[in-house]
Formats: structure tokens, sequence, C-alpha cells
């Protein structure tokens, strides 16, 4: 390939990657990129003229824990934007309490704020200024970018193709392209660090001079005010210097190593010129020259170290953000298979990269350029364990954090896929790999990141469906849940029960009113909750207006360890998040509800035979058998007995039951009672299936009139309580035996 044509694919690349990026960055919300929330009040910070952030611990400011990175990013992006008037901040940059940070597989409140038409073309104000540092980033992404494809060119001269590889890869990474389209310090970094790279790569070459010395010194020291990441430089920066002195067969090794530490004292004492007053200042306010510690204190800290398996553990979220993990890291690429594809052209191209050297050991013969590749090797060695180690303070697995090295490992990649193919199916292999990603990066915009932050369509109330169930509660006043629907009625502990509302507004609201979802097991236990603003977090009540309907869809997951099984109730209400009040709810006719119960939904758990006490073997109806109880054989006036009834369901119900539980003197007047509904009211009877094992406990109070030394019957049974009617016992060959089961005779004894 002649070198105008790779230069002319070459700048096809880099305009794609500026279309790509400048999609992300539109189509992206503002503050909806890692970190960019807190990115920007730095920005606007300096750009104030307020000076350089001080991190308190104590005092909270909106910049947060980025308060404590290096300046030269943020400064850069004061210069930009300076002249905006950013005094909308607070209204654009409107945070969203019940944001799901972090979680990829969150179906809701994927929005790290609250999105209004402030943030509409024409852009003004903090969007304007927001849209141009994108802008900004862009041009650092793409100078990234360039930087991969001359030291590509560098490395293998003779085979543009590796170059053309490495730098399509690496525009074509969609979280790459995503980060160069928002407001972080990454992208000067990974600018900074790819350009030391490429000269460090001509000084390993002999290609050294006084200005290449000049400008290492430059950019390192530029690098270390852009991200602690790029101290790796210095290190890596001395084993270029011996490596380059390797190839010198002139001189000694001892005079070889005087120049390296030379060149090494001349390119660090630039590099501390430019960058060493800012760690000097980190040391003077916090003793500790990185300000890593003032950083931790806000972001936090791990309680101990973790373990080498809990780290593993952490590297399928590394491995998914390196490719592709969008918003505030919860916004997977769709469809998610596409993890394992990526995962796949990962483990070929490693796998390409064992068989090179596989056969440079059989050979015993090292490629012309492997002290280069040795340098670009201990490079991504380097940010990995740089990151590690900030892994191991603080929770941050996120593979964009090892973009510094991103012109390397792209390198790498392509030279281990290049390893598969011969020579002539090279430019298939490059163009079908360039098609795919390229299609993947420019999708996941329109179908992993618009759909996260839409706000559910504006209906009528004609337009509830008519599966939906009525409810027509009213919420202090201001909100209406017309109908509801549950989904599946029927559920495992681990699955997830989706809530679909149907809220109207009665009334303007000027406050941001909370939804919660409760999901209540046996005896009260919560089973699963969800906390929002409507809309799944994107429509607060604030911007409601009277008449508006929406359909709001919620996923809400049953505790793994839920006890059951139970018909769970599902709870909805409205609350005032700063007060935790909530709001007072009345039913269609204007009377008060206690506890909004919508409806129930079965958590369905697997139960085992059990071995009662007593044992029994009576059948009720040909619906549930009593296999037995337990019971005190004594009981005294007025006391109350518990009563254990072990249950086994053999047929379908229909109707809910009530169990009596009576104890009888012998002329059959009633001296003590437990009636209830079973389990207490949490599983009723039209709930139940065959198969099911129960433990049904009952109260029983023996009257304080019970005739001492009376040796009362205790019988038990089901009845409708509307009509009183009982349902039958029945014998072995199914006739009915009476509407009672005889459990025992009870003693009555004095205290």
């Amino acid at each position: 390939m002649c070198c105008t044509n790779h230069q002319r694919i070459a700048r096809i690349i880099l305009g794609f990657f500026f279309l790509l990026s400048f999609i992300y960055s539109l189509v992206n919300p503002v503050f909806e990129a890692p970190d960019e929330v807190y990115h920007y009040p730095y920005i606007k910070h300096l750009a104030d003229g307020r000076g350089l952030p001080v991190q308190r611990p104590d005092h909270k400011e909106l910049w947060e824990q980025e308060g404590s990175q290096p300046p030269l990013y943020y400064a850069l992006a004061a210069a930009l934007t300076w002249w905006i008037d950013t005094d909308d901040l607070p209204q654009v940059r409107r945070l969203n309490p019940h944001a799901r940070i972090g979680i990829p597989l969150a179906r809701d409140n994927k929005n790290m704020t609250i999105h209004t038409a402030r943030e509409s073309f024409p852009w003004r104000g903090t969007t304007l200024a927001v849209h141009l540092i994108r802008f900004f980033s862009i041009l650092l992404g793409a100078g990234t970018l360039w930087c991969t494809y001359r030291l590509g060119l560098l490395l293998f001269p003779g085979q543009p193709l590796i170059a053309l590889g490495a730098m399509a890869l690496n525009a074509l990474i969609p979280m790459f392209a995503f980060i160069s389209g928002s407001v972080n310090n990454d992208n000067l970094v990974n600018l900074l660090a790819s350009l030391v790279l490429f000269l460090l790569v001509q000084v390993v070459q002999g290609r050294e001079s006084g200005r290449l010395l000049l400008g290492l010194g430059v950019l390192i020291g530029l690098a270390c005010l852009a991200k602690l990441s790029a101290l790796g430089l210095f290190p890596l920066s001395a084993l270029a210097f011996f490596l380059a002195g390797l190839s010198s067969k002139e001189r000694s090794f001892g005079e070889r190593l005087w120049q390296c530490m030379k060149r090494c004292l001349l390119v660090w004492g630039i590099a501390v010129l430019i960058s060493g007053w800012w760690y000097w200042r980190n040391w003077c306010l916090y003793r500790d020259p990185t300000g890593i510690s003032a950083m931790l204190d806000i972001f936090g800290r791990r309680s101990r170290v973790p373990s080498f398996p809990e780290i593993l553990g952490e590297f399928e979220g590394f491995r998914i953000s390196f490719w592709g993990l969008f918003g505030v890291v919860n916004v997977l690429l769709k469809p998610h298979w596409l993890y394992r594809v990526l995962d796949a052209f990962t483990l070929l191209a490693v796998l390409g990269l064992l068989r090179q050297a596989w056969r440079v050991y059989r050979e015993r013969r090292l490629p012309c350029q492997w002290r280069e590749l040795l340098l670009l090797a201990v490079w991504i060695v380097t940010v990995c364990v740089s990151l590690l180690r900030w892994t191991s303070m603080t929770k941050a697995s996120q593979g964009r954090l090892i973009y510094p090295a991103i012109s390397a490992i792209s390198l790498y990649l392509i030279l281990g896929l290049y390893a598969w193919f011969a020579e002539r199916r090279w430019p298939v292999v490059l163009g079908t790999m360039a098609v795919s990603l390229g299609l993947l990066s420019l999708t996941a915009p329109f179908t992993a990141i618009r759909p996260s932050y839409l706000r559910p369509p504006i209906i009528s109330a004609d337009d509830v469906p008519s599966t939906a169930r009525p409810f027509l509660a009213t919420y202090g006043g201001v909100m209406r849940l017309l109908a509801y629907e549950l989904a599946p009625s029927r559920v495992r502990p681990g699955e997830e029960v989706a809530v679909t509302l149907y809220w109207q507004a009665l009334a303007p609201m000027q406050e941001d009113l909370s939804l919660y979802i409760h999901i209540f097991g046996r005896k009260g236990e919560r089973l699963g909750q969800r906390d929002s603003y409507p809309g799944r977090g994107t429509f607060p009540t604030s911007l409601w207006s009277p008449g508006q309907v929406i359909e709001d869809v919620y996923y809400v997951p049953i505790r793994p360890d839920a006890q059951g099984p139970v018909a769970a109730r599902v709870e909805v209400g409205l609350y005032r998040l700063r007060t935790m009040a909530p709001l007072p709810v009345v039913d269609a006719q204007g009377r008060p509800v206690g506890q909004p119960v919508l409806g129930r939904i079965k958590v369905a758990v697997p139960t085992q035979k059990p071995l009662p006490p007593h044992p029994l073997d009576a059948n009720v109806a040909d619906r549930v058998k009593l296999l037995g109880y337990d019971l005190p054989q004594k009981v005294h006036p007025g006391e109350s007995v518990p009563l254990s009834l072990y249950w086994e369901v053999v047929g379908h119900w229909n109707q809910d039951y009530t169990v009596f539980v009576q104890l009888l003197d012998r002329e059959g007047r009633i001296i003590g009672q437990g009636d209830g509904p079973p389990l207490e009211g949490d599983y009723p009877t039209s709930f139940w299936e065959p198969g099911e094992y129960l433990l049904d406990e009952h109260l029983l109070q023996v009257s304080p009139q019970a005739p001492v030394g009376e040796r009362g019957r205790l019988i038990v049974g089901f009845y409708d309580l509307e009509t009183g009617r009982r349902l039958p016992v029945l014998d072995a060959q199914g006739r009915p035996q009476g509407d009672e089961i005889l459990l025992t005779t009870v003693q009555i004894v004095q205290r």
C-alpha cells in the first residue's frame, strides 16, 4: 500500500471518529458521563476566577473527589469557556437522588441528573459550556488516535496496515468514543501519554536529539499535571534510555548507564519544573504529594484490602467498561451478547500474541522491534498495576482507566490478530473488524444510550389499558393513581416483579415528590423495594402539568432469601424525600387509606415435608391434608397457647378460607378459640398450590372461665368467613365424615 493511500485511509478513520464522538456528545445528555457532574464544577470554579479547589472532607463541594485531580485539563477547559455566563448551573445540575449509579442491570433511574428544555439547542449557559468542552475533548481523542497511527508506522514502517488497524481499533472502541465526547480529564492524559510513548520509541530507536529530550520533559510534566496515572512515565522514560543504551556497542556498560542517568536527570528535571508545584501544594495542604488521601477521604475507602479472588471478581466490570459501559457506569451495550463477541475478539488477539511469543521462543530469534515492543508492554503493565493499586484502595474497576496506554494496547491487539492470518488476507480481516466495530459504535448511542434517558410518553386517561386494575387513590390532593398492573402474578426469590403505575397530576406541583414501591412478605418482612421520581427517575413532579397521565414501569427484585411461600403485599405511595413524610392517601370515596396496597403476588418457595411431633392424616375436601400438629397437653384458664398445624396442599383453591381452632367442653361449648386466616393472613388459601407443605401457627386463647379439671376437645377445620360454611372432612374413601378434625383432648389445670 503506497504512502498516499494509507494516509488517506488514516484521514478517513480520523474523520469517522470525529463524527462518531460528536454523535456521542450530542446524544448523551449533559452530566451523564462518568463523573462529568463533578468535573464541570471544577472547571467552572476556575473559570469564575476562584482559584484551585481545596479539599475538605467535612465540607462537601460540587466537584467532590475530582477537586483532588491535577488541574491542567480543567484550566484549559476554563480558558475555553470563561466568557460564558454559567450561573444557571444549579438549574442544569439537578441531581436525581434515586440515581442507580454503577448498577448496569438497573432498568430505571439511569439518569444522574434531571434533564429539561435548558439542554435543548440552541445551547446556552452551562449547556453551551459543557458542549464546547466536549468538543475540546474530541480534539484530544483525535490526537490520541493520530499518535496510535504514527506509533504503528514507527514500529512497522513497511506494514502500514498494522498502523491503520491499531488506529481503527482505537477509534472504534465504543467507550473510547464515548469518553472522548465527554467532559473528562482522561482525554488529556490519554493524548499526552501517547505522545510521550511516541517520543520514547524514537529514543529507543536511537533518534534522540536535544529537542526530543526537551519535548519529553515538557510532555511528561504536562501529563503529570493532567492525571496521576502519568507518574508512571518517569520510570518508563528511564527504561527507554536504558534500552537505547543497549544498542550502543562502542561504550562500556558504565558509560551507557551514566548516559542514561544524565538523560533521566535532564528530562525529569524539566518535568518536575513544570509539574512539581502541584505536588508541593498537595504536600503543604494534605501532607500527601499526590492528594490521593484527600480524594479517598471524600470518595470513600474500602473497609479492607480486597483479596485476589475479590479483585478477580471485579474483572468482569473492568472488561465490560473497557469496551462500552456508558452513562454513570450503568448503561450497557445492547444486545448484551455483544460483550461475548468482544471477549472472543480479545481472546483471539491474546492467543495470537502467545502464539507469536512461542514462535519467537522456538526460533530463538527476537524481532528487530523487541526493545520498542518491550517498552510498550511495560507501559501497559505499569498502567494496569497503577489501576490495581487504586482499586485496592477504593472501588474503581473501570476499563477506561487504562486508556493512557490505549495506543500500546491497540497495537498489541492488532498484532495478536495479525498472527492468525496470512498477509494477503489482512485487508479483508482489517476491513471486517473496522466495519463490525464501526456499526457497533455508531448504533450504540441510539440503541443503548438514548433509550436510557427517555421520559415516558404523556397519555390521556382514556389510553389506560383495560387490562389495568383501577385503583383511583388520591395522594395529597395532587396526584392520583388511576390504575396498576402487576406481572407476573407468581415469582420466585431473586426474580423480578413488573409494577406498572398509571399516574395523573391533579394540580401544579412546586416540589419533587418521590414514589416508593414496597413488597412485604411474612410477618411484614420487606422482600423488595424501589424508590424513584416518577417516569423511572426522569420526570419529577415539579415538571408535570395538571391532567397529564403517564405509564410508569418499575422492575422490583425479590430478595433471594425471601421466606415463603407467601402472598406478598405490594404497596405504593408518594413521599417528601427531605422529611421522609408520606403523602396522605384517600380512596375514590374520599376515605383515608392507611396502607395503599395495590394487590398481592405469590412468592413461591420450595417446601419440604415436615415431621410433626403429633402425626395425623386428615383430608379436608381433597384440597389439603393435616399431617399433624404441635400443642402442649395441659393448659391453664386465660392462657394463650401456641398451636402449630402442618398442612399438605393436595388440591386447587378458588377462594380464601379461614381456619377455625376451637377448644370444646363436654357439652360442646367453646372454652378456647384461635380462629384466623392461615399463616396469619400472609398466605391466603386462594394462593395455595398442590405439593406445598405449610407450617400454620395459631394462638389458642383459653377462656378464663374454663373449668379446671375439664378435658377439652380441640378441633380444627376450614370455613368461609362470609357464609360460615365449613369444608367437609373426608375419610380414606373420600366420603364426608363431618366438617371438623379432632386433634386431641387437652387437660385444663390450675396455675
